[in-house]
Parts: structure tokens; C-alpha cells; sequence
């Protein structure tokens, strides 16, 4: 048991870490149209909201690697664990659009929806490649 929480422990602290330092492709495209020159505010949305869907697709495609991969009953698990992810994922999109068009009001608040909903995509995206990348060690 002590073993499990300590694997687990530095499976948990490799991906909080590698979310700080590492550059990923989809980051610096972002950061490209964002800003761009004389861009407007609902481009840099859409820039972050084209960041969010390019995010999605790579969690799309480390699920199915680890589907490729995993046994059938520890895909299953984690085929439940990802429907749960997303009915969570449904539930903070919808908290977070009432939130920033009704309370905070602007469009300065929109991007910052959209970042928050394209942060939530990218850790789901980084930690299912994480669980593939360990099947190399």
C-alpha cells in the first residue's frame, strides 16, 4: 500500500512539475496568434479557444494509445474515469460561461473563460500522456 501512494505520489508530482516547465507545441502556436499585431479581442479568444480544441485532440489520442495499450479491465476503468471527466468537464464549462457573462461582465472576462476551459483540456490531455509515456519505463 505504501508503495502504491508513493507511485503515485511522484506519478501526480511528475505531471504538476512538468506542467511548469515544459513548452509545449500547442502553447507557442497559442502564444503566436495571441499576439499577433493589431489582433483583435475576440481573435485572441478565438486563438485561445483554437488552443482548447487542439488540446482536445491530443487527449483524444492518448486515450486511444492507451486503449492500444492498456489490459481491457484497466481500459474500462479508465473508460469510466474519462466519462466522468467530461460530465465534470460539461459542468465547469457551464459554471464558468454563467460566471464571466453574468457576474463578471466584458469581454476582457470571456478570454478568461476560454483560458480557464482550455487549462482544464490541457491537464486532462497531459496527465492521460503521462499514464502512456510510462509504459516506456
Amino acid at each position: 500500500m505504501k508503495k502504491l501512494f508513493l507511485l503515485t505520489f511522484l506519478f501526480l508530482s511528475i505531471v504538476a512539475f512538468s506542467q511548469n516547465k515544459k513548452e509545449y507545441p500547442i502553447d507557442v502556436l497559442e502564444s503566436k496568434c495571441i499576439n499577433q499585431k493589431d489582433i483583435s479581442d475576440a481573435d485572441k479568444c478565438n486563438c485561445i479557444i483554437q488552443a482548447r480544441e487542439s488540446w482536445d485532440k491530443e487527449l483524444n489520442k492518448s486515450y486511444n494509445l492507451l486503449k492500444t495499450k492498456l489490459p481491457k479491465e484497466n481500459f474500462e476503468t479508465l473508460k469510466e474515469s474519462q466519462k466522468q471527466w467530461l460530465l465534470f468537464r460539461d459542468k465547469e464549462y457551464e459554471f464558468s460561461s454563467k460566471y464571466f457573462s453574468e457576474i463578471k461582465q466584458g469581454t476582457l472576462w470571456y478570454a478568461v473563460s476560454e483560458s480557464l476551459k482550455r487549462d482544464l483540456v490541457k491537464r486532462r490531455a497531459i496527465e492521460l500522456e503521462a499514464y502512456y509515456k510510462m509504459f516506456d519505463y
